[in-house]
């Protein structure tokens, strides 16, 4: 059964309230939710006709087996994602359940689990104190000097190409005329023109002009 987001909320919301000690309620649930209890006795009904939990009206909410094993996995989804913002992206806990909130409807078990075997393994890096970890969680600490676009430079910067995401025949030519990564580009100059935007600049002594196509895909460290 595929679930949608509202509801998969209304699951996790009745599992944490059980799992505090009390018993969910339609009271309980408008009140940590924030919403109506017309809302919620709505949203019990269908999820009853579904096999998720058991209700009858006025009484306490129970979830079925099924409505429990879809919502620990929810809520276990909703706490890695939690615990990955904070410890490895260094989110403020509040920042970090916002975000958790939002991508524990968007993600599927391949991706979670990549993710968990990805947080593993930096765990296991930080308890042995390796060096590559702490460049890593430098570079974490230096996002403003990741590369972007050339299209989004500023005029008369300079860079250096970090990577080109131009596929199949551009990606070809682009390669061919030698912009790979580690190439100098510099003076790079935004010209508008009732056409659209075009980008002038130099690299190995020659002037180059490119397209917002060509510009989009060559992606620069700014030094």
């Amino acid at each position: 059964m595929e679930l949608t987001a509202r509801v998969e909320d209304y699951l996790e919301a009745i599992l944490e309230i059980e799992m505090s000690g009390e018993i969910a309620t339609v009271t309980q649930m408008a009140k940590n939710l924030d919403v109506t209890k017309a809302t919620i006795t709505a949203a019990l009904k269908k999820m009853k006709g579904d096999g998720l939990l058991e209700h009858e009206r006025y009484g306490d909410v129970i979830l079925t087996r099924e409505g429990r094993e879809k919502a620990l996995a929810i809520y276990r989804r909703h706490e890695f994602l939690k615990d990955f913002f904070v410890r490895i992206l260094g989110f403020s806990r509040e920042r970090a359940q916002s975000v958790a909130c939002v991508m524990e409807h968007e993600i599927d078990e391949v991706t979670e689990m990549r993710l968990a075997a990805f947080t593993d393994a930096l765990t296991q890096a930080e308890r042995r104190n390796e060096t590559w970890l702490r460049e890593l969680l430098d570079k974490l600490d230096s996002a403003h000097e990741l590369p972007a676009p050339m299209c989004l430079m500023p005029n008369g910067s300079n860079g250096v190409i970090a990577r080109v995401t131009a596929q199949y025949e551009l990606h070809r030519r682009l390669n061919a005329a030698g912009f790979v990564p580690g190439a100098e580009i510099s003076g790079i100059k935004k010209i508008e023109s009732p056409k659209g935007a075009s980008f002038t600049f130099t690299m190995n002594g020659m002037g180059i002009n490119f397209g917002i196509t060509e510009a989009s895909a060559v992606w620069l460290y700014q030094p």
